[in-house]
């Protein structure tokens, strides 16, 4: 009984943390635009310069920017998230928000935006590795896996006796990984140039001030930047 009462609160939790990142549009692009500056660091130093487009073969990095990079990985998951739920469900960026525009819902902008800029966190510390080779290797291990486990061995003795089980393992093996890396590398090719596009420290930079301008505006003051009344008040 313990055990299952322990169970069931540790799934509220989780269920509860991710019902409040779907409601906090606005504090995810404020973490997003603390991820965007070391995305600023890490690619000033790896191509050499702030404005340099080719990259460095070979550059040191702090071991601060690279376990930040990695954690936007985990990051960009929660930033994806907050955006698709915000906007398939409605719910609007902040709290201060919806006190100020009831009934108004989303800000249609701002969940698009954590979308795209989730993306380009997921993908950004493993940009330049061969992502659709190790999905496709990761594939056709676990299909070569599964029909190892699943076929009988009354089937293995009448294959073995007109080819080796081994080598039809092997062709199954290259024959999936060719079609995942095929149908795979096209869409992650396009994922990746985003995230390189945007981790380019200039582009960087205006996403920095706009993400950091952008949330708190939402969170603090329950609006947005392009809200023109909000812009002619700054001034």
């Amino acid at each position: 009984m313990i055990k299952v009462i322990l169970q069931i609160d540790y799934w509220d939790i989780i269920g509860s943390f991710f019902d409040w990142i779907g409601e906090s549009a606005a504090i995810m692009m404020v973490l997003s635009g603390f991820m965007a500056i070391t995305w600023v660091g890490y690619e000033r130093k790896r191509r050499g310069s702030f404005t340099k487009r080719k990259v460095d073969e070979t550059f040191d990095i702090t071991t601060f920017l690279r376990v930040m990079s990695y954690l936007g990985l985990i990051l960009g998951v929660f930033v994806v998230w907050s955006g698709a739920v915000s906007l398939i469900l409605d719910i609007p960026p902040s709290f201060k928000y919806d006190d100020l525009h009831p009934g108004v819902g989303a800000n249609h902008f701002t969940s698009i935006f954590l979308i795209v800029i989730g993306i380009a966190m997921f993908f950004f510390p493993i940009k330049d590795l061969p992502l659709a080779s190790m999905i496709g290797l990761v594939a056709a291990t676990a299909t070569v896996i599964v029909i190892a486990l699943l076929v009988p061995d009354w089937a293995v003795g009448l294959i073995a006796g007109v080819i080796n089980p081994k080598w039809i393992l092997v062709i199954i093996f290259v024959i999936v990984t060719v079609i995942v890396i095929i149908a795979v590398k096209f869409y992650i090719g396009i994922f990746k140039t985003i995230s390189k596009v945007l981790s380019w420290p200039p582009i960087a930079l205006v996403i920095v001030i706009f993400c950091l301008v952008q949330g708190f505006a939402l969170w603090i003051w329950g609006v947005s930047i392009f809200d023109l009344e909000f812009v002619a008040n700054l001034f």
